[in-house]
């Protein structure tokens, strides 16, 4: 796919989402994911998907697009993909996992510096909430 055409869907994409047509921007990203893109490309246009069930209210569906964009991530250096879907576990209460996913990051081989200590204040705050009544 050239890059004109993979921004032209991108952007439809979001216009929909803001149109409040957010089945319509599924397909396009989906068709997105489906390409020749570069792994990180595709990722983040599985992570755009998780966002889109996530505002829909479809939970479980959210975190198996989470869970897919991850892996494809994972062809990458990239872990910005892994560190929203530890901040969507912690923002739907799921603090364990969110505390794991965290756990995991600390361990990236490409963990940059100043990330590591964002990482454990995030894992201390975690801890503080799950120990909250």
């Amino acid at each position: 796919m050239d890059t004109p055409l993979y921004h032209s869907l991108a952007n439809r994409a979001s216009e929909l989402v803001s149109a409040g047509d957010r089945l319509a921007a599924i397909e396009i990203l989906e068709t997105l994911v489906r390409s020749e893109l570069p792994a990180f490309d595709r990722a983040i246009m599985c992570m755009n998907i998780a966002i889109v069930h996530g505002q829909m209210g479809d939970r479980d569906k959210a975190l198996e697009t989470y869970n897919h964009a991850v892996d494809l991530e994972r062809e990458t250096e990239s872990y910005f993909i892994a560190q929203s879907r530890a901040a969507y576990y912690a923002e739907i209460g799921l603090y364990d996992e969110s505390l794991r996913s965290y756990d995991d990051l600390l361990r990236h081989p490409h963990l940059k510096p100043g990330d590591h200590d964002v990482f454990q204040q995030n894992i201390a705050t975690l801890k503080g909430l799950r120990k909250a009544p």
